[in-house]
């Protein structure tokens, strides 16, 4: 149809549609690599300017969530090294945050649901709150270690008691936090469409932290936390 372009004039304006469900990225590059094989047979004097690609909203939202996966782990090793005073205790939290995101686009992928601005959009919200079993074990490891000391002999059997004393009341907080986007799962018609892949993988990410916080993070503790904790 006709369109105006940026005050200079009418021009042939077309819209390319996606069927609903389909991969955006993968769409876009099918139609770049079209739109590049019809330049040779335009009219002399005639050209197609892209006046709206959202392949670039896409890289800025992948972008923007690998910036903040990252400000968030140096900022909790910061954190960690700060208060407890030991650094290697800080790499647990940089192990399993990780971890926790790609076990989250692992049942996204296993789901088929795209990397979007909504899903991303649910990682982004729980990435501050998949960090606290981790900090939460950590510290009472801290705790134990400071109390009953902590040398080579003795390590495996304090993680596991402190481990073993948080363990539970932990699981089932981050749980809690884990289903608190379950209702809405019960939006229906575009709403749903437009907020379940937000609350699919915010729900995903949580769980992977609720499991890793009973599971890996102790291991993790068992090899990391040792030497002198003052």
């Amino acid at each position: 149809g006709i369109a105006e372009l940026n005050g200079e004039g009418e021009v042939v304006g077309g819209i390319v549609v996606m069927r609903y469900g389909d991969n955006a990225q993968t769409t876009i590059a099918g139609v770049k690599k079209r739109l590049a094989e019809l330049v040779d047979s335009l009219p002399a004097g005639v050209e197609v300017v892209t006046v709206y690609d959202r392949s670039r909203l896409i890289d800025a939202a992948l972008a923007n969530l690998s910036v903040k996966l990252l400000q968030e782990v140096l900022v909790v090793a910061f954190i960690c090294a700060l208060f407890l005073f030991h650094l290697r205790s800080s790499l647990v939290v940089v192990i399993s945050l990780p971890v926790a995101v790609l076990a989250a686009f692992s049942l996204m992928h296993w789901q088929g649901i795209n990397a979007n601005i909504m899903s991303l959009g649910g990682i982004a919200i729980a990435i501050g709150a998949m960090v606290y079993g981790a900090i939460v074990m950590l510290d009472n490891l801290h705790r134990h270690a400071q109390e009953r000391g902590l040398t080579p002999e003795n390590r495996w059997e304090v993680v596991s008691r402190s481990a073993a004393e948080v363990g539970r009341p932990l699981f089932f907080s981050l749980l809690i936090i884990t289903v608190s986007f379950v209702p809405v799962f019960a939006l229906q018609a575009q709403e749903g469409k437009l907020f379940s892949p937000l609350a699919y993988t915010k729900t995903y990410a949580m769980a992977a932290a609720t499991v890793l916080a009973v599971t890996l993070v102790p291991v993790l503790m068992g090899y990391f936390v040792r030497g002198r904790i003052h």
